[in-house]
């Protein structure tokens, strides 16, 4: 009877220490057991929440699947999770590599110049149109290329505008004749042309909003490399008689090699472009998915290793379009009115502002840049001729550009002997120093572009650039002239790389090479009418082109304040 009492007893106590563990029961032994309980919850605290957090983060998982399984990825999230690693860095070499060779073949005409003199009978109207055809060529090249990128695809149509500069460069090298070199220049800015507005597309589309600023400034900092670039490939050829140099048979003398050598950067690139993806933004905006996906999945896989099945993306945001979009294979008539459709679609009523902001800014910094800059030498040259006759006198430029220093110079009668001119090797070593003047600017632009925004550097730098015109009037001495070249380059250097940011990120997928094309005949007329208009009044109205440049450059730095911001948000 006791045991029976004291067993069930025991079974109270244990009945009433669970009660207490709800608080109901309220003997010490319950206490006690409550406590432990507590100490065991409160040690496992850790591991619930960690499970809550999986929990968690698994709805959260199934929520982003159930959502993209319903409406897909947009474009932002899916390149942003396939990291940034080596296939963005390699694209960036290619890409870089693609602007710098542009570089190459715009300015390797300045340094083939005084060496081809007598080869091609150059008259200083033929050395004008020899540094304007490339522009002229760039224009219509610019518009069509672009315009076909915009319809046949990125990668494609950069492959065959960069083959097209190569062939007609490196054929350029062969030719005996002033005319006939002249034309395959003319074909060799076609091929420049259209390269720059599609490889600044294509690189871009492939840019997670957050990097974009500064992806795009690492590549314009290629331009400098190319600056650099034709410079040492002159110094080391040019200057070295090489090649045949027979007067009477074929010549092919070291300007010509270095022609030829110059057109070697747009070829292998065009090579590396083959082993290059599409732009999976423009396949998207075909209404080709599944090839986006797979571009997407590649890029995931070089950046971080992991198989391409793991990529978290199975299905992407796609804009509804019409089969006839859709269709790869498109006749050429119907290309031709695409052309022209995209065209006066940059002037509908929601993109008329844009456009036209950025075709006014885009003539006014190549009308200032390209005026002043390819006169430099040429005002450099001048100030050399007047101290040799006249060394102890101080004078300006437009004072000096105004004083006729060949009759000075040249009191014999002329004959028909023609000497070829060797640069001298001051003129490398200015042009290095020239080009190497752009890295502080190229460095700055890559840290801040996506802190500071384009338009901030788009203004500063085209109204310090239109001040800095001014201080034309101090350079008295080559030294200064240099400095000046160095701090023009410099400052303008930070426009150049703003409106290439703005140039992508204004305008939608679909239009965007198309308004880079437009965008940049703008630009090419104002480097033309820049060039035209330093021609013909520098010697007689100094004065004028300077107000000009000045005027146009804080204008269209005025103007870059009322574009919309683009910093950091995603493309169109």
């Amino acid at each position: 009877m006791k045991e029976r009492l004291l067993d069930s007893s025991t079974k109270a106590r244990g009945y009433g220490s669970s009660v207490g563990t709800c608080g109901v029961q309220d003997t010490g032994e319950g206490m006690e057991h409550d406590r432990e309980l507590q100490q065991g919850q409160f040690r496992n605290f850790g591991f619930d929440e960690r499970r809550e957090s999986c929990e968690a983060g698994i709805e959260k998982k199934m929520d982003r699947d159930r959502k993209e399984s319903a409406c897909g990825t947009d474009y932002e999230t899916a390149i942003k999770l396939t990291g940034y690693g080596s296939f963005h860095y390699w694209l960036m070499f290619v890409c870089g590599w693609a602007n710098a060779s542009d570089a190459i073949e715009i300015l390797c005409i300045s340094f083939l110049l005084p060496s081809a003199e007598c080869d091609l009978e150059l008259t200083p109207a033929r050395k004008g149109w020899l540094s304007a055809i490339l522009f002229v060529g760039m224009m219509i090249g610019g518009y069509v290329w672009g315009s076909l990128g915009d319809i046949f695809g990125r990668r494609s149509i950069l492959i065959n505008a960069m083959l097209v500069n190569a062939a007609a460069g490196f054929i350029s090298s062969f030719s005996q004749d002033y005319y006939i070199f002249l034309f395959l220049r003319f074909l060799s800015g076609v091929g420049v042309g259209g390269s720059i507005p599609v490889v600044w597309t294509y690189y871009g589309e492939f840019q997670p909003s957050s990097r974009r600023g500064a992806a795009l400034s690492v590549l314009a900092s290629f331009w400098m490399v190319g600056n650099i670039t034709v410079a040492g490939l002159a110094w080391a050829i040019i200057p070295h008689e090489i090649g045949w140099t027979d007067p009477a048979s074929f010549q092919y003398n070291s300007w010509r090699i270095f022609v030829a050598v110059s057109a070697l950067p747009s070829l292998l690139v065009s090579i590396a472009l083959v082993f290059m993806p599409e732009s999976p933004q423009f396949l998207l905006c075909k209404g080709r998915e599944e090839e986006a996906l797979v571009v997407l999945r590649k890029i995931y896989f070089t950046n971080t290793g992991n198989d391409q099945a793991s990529y978290p993306v199975t299905s992407l945001q796609v804009d509804k379009v019409s089969p006839n979009i859709v269709e790869r294979n498109q006749g050429w008539c119907m290309a031709i009115r695409d052309c022209l459709d995209k065209a006066g679609q940059l002037f509908s009523p929601s993109l008329l502002r844009v456009t036209v902001i950025m075709l006014v800014i885009n003539f006014s910094i190549q009308f200032g840049y390209y005026g002043l800059w390819l006169w430099f030498p040429e005002l450099f040259n001048k100030l050399e001729q007047y101290h040799t006759l006249y060394p102890n006198n101080t004078v300006s430029v437009c004072e000096v550009v105004s004083v006729n220093l060949t009759s000075a110079t040249d009191n014999t009668t002329s004959t028909t002997f023609c000497s070829t001119a060797i640069p001298d090797n001051q003129v490398f070593i200015n042009s290095f120093i020239i080009s190497i003047s752009a890295a502080p600017s190229n460095l700055w632009t890559i840290l801040y572009m996506d802190k500071l925004g384009r338009r901030f550097f788009l203004c500063f730098s085209m109204l310090l650039s239109g001040c800095s015109a001014f201080l034309i009037y101090l350079v008295n001495s080559s030294t200064m002239n240099l400095i000046l070249s160095c701090i023009f380059g410099a400052v303008s250097t930070m426009g150049f790389n703003s409106l290439d940011c703005l140039g992508i990120e204004l305008f939608p997928t679909s239009l965007r090479s198309t308004a880079m094309a437009i965008t940049l005949v703008a630009a090419r007329l104002g480097a033309i009418l820049g060039n035209l208009v330093f021609g013909y009044l520098v010697e007689t109205h100094c004065a004028v082109p300077i107000i000009t440049v000045a005027v146009l450059l804080i204008g269209g730095g005025l103007l870059g304040v009322i574009l919309p911001n683009t910093t950091k948000k995603p493309l169109m």
